[in-house]
């Protein structure tokens, strides 16, 4: 006859409730689902743990959709966590896997790592030292197989000198019968003083407790003591060496039923060299994440682990959406809404907002690499904020509702600008009341409008020469950041091919943003911050010569006679000529080209000094526009 065994939560509706709660992830729920179910129903059956990665940019809920979707199944005190960040530490993994030998060994539990991306074995191309903790942690993923090094082994002194003493005094005349001394007690007292016990008990009642915890497998007092009134004296010290030797040996751990999913931030997926700016726009990311898919998963991955490692983390790879526009305003939508739901119930006010004040909340804290949690946190700031002003202005009055706004910018009426503020209309019977509130978020920095302007020169002149002479697609362009390193930038989407008839259009796409500041301030007005982009293009071209064949000759690697690498040492004269050649060529194409092309290199600056930052649809309207002017003029 079967036996019963009580039904799972059905997955379908555990599926609803994640999707109500995670909004913007609805396939990552499905898939994270769709490989947890046949853990769900057939764990007894497995024999090697079932393991699912879970990977994407921080902030993009992955944590969270883990925790809920472990309450909904009810396996809360099943699941055990571990941070990556601590995996160079002694003892990182005994901590947890001697809580979860102490109650699911052989049974089923669910084991998240968090922060995998910090378990890294392989650090640009070369291994690093692994240390022990991370290949316990490897063999327990493959085999379900690990050794525990139990925790109690801190009370390994106290249990020798305890059975060492008892061993003496058992020599002499002390006699030990179900638990009690029954003879010998005063030499007993004696030598144990600090352990005398009222009842005589060989072990006194205050070395119960510690006792207790050294043992492998948890006891209550109650069968500690029944367990204790069956021994004589040598059962007493046949108990004390078998907890040395269990403090001493490992412990094994069955670890075949688990479930183990790894949690790992893989910004380089989205994001490279630059790219990682608070000002990237979470479009951008998120037409990246359209090109990503297992294969992308699996070259991210072989950038931190050895190949068999990679095998090890299998296929079940589920890749999170970076969070786009709609997500971030539905989650400060949602948010918002129970935030203030909350604060009606303690101010006795039912509190609302009008969508202007939560999109400049959105504008203010959207930080796209980093995910929800700026948003979260500015939700969480601004509200409780304006709510606390609002309570302690009214001064123990209380209207029936309060809607808080944003105020109109004085900046639109002509006047300086001083910051955002808040409005709170308060309705009372029929009466309104209007009171300004501080807007508890301080303004940003304004950009000085001389350096915002060369920065939009300089951006523009890298979209005319991409897009007209590289053919390249922008996503974004942005000229007026928050780092200290990068006035502006732009960012294209990759490509992957370049023939040597791409070579000199494409430089001269690198060299835009300088050509664009000597055409608009003359050849001393040339910045600085044109340093990169010389960069770049000198090494695209020297490595379309000595790494691609694309030059004149067909040596491999031409080094400096006195360079420390191996390869052929001749002929790198003869690669700089010709690297040198590509980018004077380059110089001329991009100069020509942002001569003609004056009247769209002035329109996109402006729109950047206005703007600060163009997405791809308003890149695009501004080179619509000069095709449109263009067909006017021939007309």
């Amino acid at each position: 006859m079967l036996s019963q065994t009580p039904s799972p939560t059905p997955i379908t509706d555990i599926r609803t409730q994640l999707k109500k709660s995670h909004q913007g992830i609805d396939e990552a729920i499905d898939r994270l689902l769709d490989a947890v179910k046949p853990w769900q129903l057939f764990a007894h059956a497995q024999t090697r743990p079932r393991v699912v990665g879970l990977w994407g940019m921080t902030g993009t809920g992955k944590s969270s959709l883990v925790r809920a979707l472990t309450a909904q199944l009810g396996l809360t005190d099943k699941t055990f966590w571990l941070d990556a960040g601590g995996c160079r530490k002694r003892d990182w993994l005994d901590e947890v896997l001697e809580r979860v030998r102490a109650h699911h060994d052989g049974q089923p539990f669910v084991l998240v790592v968090d922060e995998f991306q910090h378990a890294r074995t392989v650090k640009d191309g070369s291994e690093r030292d692994e240390p022990s903790e991370l290949r316990r942690l490897w063999e327990l993923m493959d085999s379900g197989r690990a050794m525990v090094e139990l925790m109690n082994r801190h009370w390994l002194r106290e249990l020798l000198d305890l059975h060492d003493n008892l061993r003496a005094l058992l020599r002499k005349d002390v006699v030990i019968a179900n638990g009690r001394v029954v003879q010998g007690i005063d030499t007993f007292n004696k030598e144990m003083e600090s352990r005398r016990s009222e009842e005589n008990w060989a072990i006194p009642e205050n070395s119960w407790d510690w006792l207790r915890n050294a043992m492998p497998k948890p006891i209550s007092l109650t069968a500690f003591r029944e367990q204790l009134e069956k021994l004589d004296g040598q059962g007493v010290l046949r108990m004390l060496r078998d907890l040395v030797d269990s403090c001493i040996a490992p412990a094994p751990l069955d670890a075949s039923k688990a479930l183990v999913i790894v949690l790992g931030n893989l910004d380089e997926l989205y994001a490279s060299g630059r790219d990682p700016m608070p000002e990237l726009d979470p479009e951008v990311l998120l037409r990246r994440h359209e090109r990503i898919g297992t294969t992308g998963v699996h070259e991210a991955l072989c950038n931190l682990f050895r190949i068999e490692q990679v095998a090890r983390l299998g296929t079940d790879h589920i890749v999170f959406p970076p969070m786009g526009t709609a997500a971030v305003r539905s989650l400060v939508e949602n948010e918002a809404e129970d935030l203030l739901a909350r604060l009606s119930d303690v101010c006795g006010i039912t509190l609302s907002v009008t969508p202007a004040l939560l999109a400049r909340i959105e504008q203010q804290a959207t930080i796209a690499v980093l995910g929800a949690r700026p948003v979260m946190a500015a939700i969480h700031r601004v509200l409780p904020a304006l709510a606390t002003e609002l309570c302690e202005r009214l001064e123990g009055r209380r209207p029936l509702n309060c809607v808080l706004d944003i105020a109109p910018s004085p900046k639109r009426h002509g006047a300086s600008e001083t910051g955002d503020r808040a409005v709170a209309r308060m309705q009372t019977g029929e009466h309104t009341e209007v009171m300004s509130l501080k807007w508890p978020v301080p303004p940003r920095p304004e950009a000085d409008p001389v350096a915002l302007r060369r920065y939009s020169v300089h951006e523009a002149g890298h979209l005319v020469c991409g897009i007209r002479l590289a053919h390249r697609t922008p996503l974004q362009a942005c000229a007026h950041t928050s780092s200290t390193r990068a006035g502006g930038f732009v960012i294209w989407e990759k490509d992957f091919l370049l023939t040597g008839a791409d070579v000199v259009p494409h430089l001269a796409g690198l060299l835009g943003g300088w050509a664009a500041e000597r055409v608009v301030y003359g050849e001393a007005g040339v910045s600085l911050g044109s340093s990169d982009d010389l960069h770049k293009a000198t090494r695209l071209a020297l490595d379309a010569v000595k790494e691609h064949g694309l030059g004149n000759e067909r040596i491999y690697r031409t080094e400096h006679a006195v360079a420390p690498t191996t390869g052929f040492r001749t002929l790198q004269r003869s690669a700089e000529i010709q690297a040198q050649q590509w980018v004077q060529e380059a110089e001329e194409l991009a100069l020509r080209t942002l001569h003609d092309e004056r009247e769209l290199l002035e329109r996109i600056t402006n729109a950047l000094v206005k703007h600060g930052s163009l997405g791809p649809s308003a890149i695009e309207r501004l080179f619509a526009e000069d095709a449109h002017l263009a067909i006017e003029q021939h007309a």
